[in-house]
């Protein structure tokens, strides 16, 4: 499944920025020409994210044309 590499990709972005600290929310811009379908990358994301800083974390994407993929940020507990 594509989608759990770039969920992948995706949650080491956020434990980098997140430095420890526990996530709520994550925002990323993903380009149309990755393929991604809505729920396999949420579903990928949630598996991958099990026990880690963004375990339990929404991920909000959105699409954008190209191929980029952008961690365009982060909603901390207690922030």
């Amino acid at each position: 499944m594509h989608e759990v590499s770039l969920g992948e990709a995706i949650l080491d972005a956020v434990e980098r920025r997140a430095a420890g600290r526990k996530v709520r929310r994550v925002r990323v811009r993903v380009g149309t020409q990755h393929g991604v379908v809505g729920p396999a990358l949420d579903q990928g994301f949630e598996m991958v994210s099990e026990g880690t800083v963004a375990e339990g974390a929404i991920l909000d994407v959105v699409a954008v044309p190209g191929d980029e993929l952008i961690l365009e940020s982060l909603e901390l507990d207690g922030g």
